[in-house]
């Protein structure tokens, strides 16, 4: 396969209790698809396993209070989430510098990477002699 390393790719996307995020392996994070800004870290998550955490509905974040069952508010919601292999493998072979095909299945290998990949042709400009760019 060739070196895919340094191409574009569009990152995936995952719902985390009904709040779209996108999935950058890579960095580590969770950027809320509406609002990037809002970032949820991925530095206690699993790579190879679901993580549980407790989801703030009001924040589109992470809990930070008390975590007890009874204690716990009515907008927060535990979430499984999948292993980060599953959810983002070409972001997560690029943050350990390995290839990109190397957490996805072999039976899925093709097409995954032919729907995160962004097509050069896609910057190509056109040009007109003495017409700039249309």
């Amino acid at each position: 396969m060739r070196n895919l390393k340094n191409m574009a790719r569009k990152l995936p996307e995952y719902t985390i209790a009904g709040t779209l995020f996108t999935v950058d392996g890579r960095i580590y994070e969770f950027r809320e698809t509406a609002a990037p800004w809002n970032q949820i870290s991925m530095d206690n998550f699993w790579e190879d396993e679901p993580t549980h955490i407790l989801f703030d509905k009001q924040t589109n974040n992470i809990y930070t209070g008390a975590a007890g069952i009874t204690d716990r508010p009515a907008h927060v919601e535990l979430v499984v989430i999948p292993p980060l292999m599953e959810l983002d493998p070409v972001g997560l072979a690029r943050r350990y510098n390995v290839p990109d095909d190397t957490y996805i299945p072999k039976h899925k290998r093709k097409q995954l990477l032919a729907e995160q990949l962004i097509g050069l042709q896609q910057n190509v400009r056109k040009t007109k002699k003495g017409k700039g760019i249309r």
